[in-house]
């Protein structure tokens, strides 16, 4: 697997079409590939998750390009401010679906 540094979005003239370059490092080499995308939506979804990833790499074997992505719960409450320690609802207990049956 190699790094990618960075992507770069190309409209090619010769080929009128759009391109992706990454420009890869690791096991000792620098390179730079590039792979024909449909139109500029496209290179711009992939700039986009490169630029959302923790960190991205190509498997230069299967030509797979993999974007990792970290996130992290700080305990952060809903905007209702129900969410308990362990992330879940407190009442996602079926506790109101109950109540709502005995009223009927």
């Amino acid at each position: 697997m190699l790094a990618i540094q960075g992507l770069k979005c190309i409209y090619d003239t010769g080929a009128r079409g759009w391109a992706i370059e990454l420009a890869l490092s690791g096991e000792g080499e620098e390179a730079v590939r590039r792979f024909d995308v449909a139109g500029p939506d496209d290179a711009e979804m992939l700039i986009e998750a490169f630029e959302d990833s923790t960190a991205s790499a190509f498997d230069p074997a299967t030509g797979e390009i993999v974007f990792a992505y970290e996130y992290a719960d700080f305990g952060i409450e809903d905007e209702d401010g129900s969410e308990d320690e362990d992330g879940e609802d407190e009442g996602s207990d079926g506790a109101d679906e109950d109540e709502e049956k005995d009223k009927t």
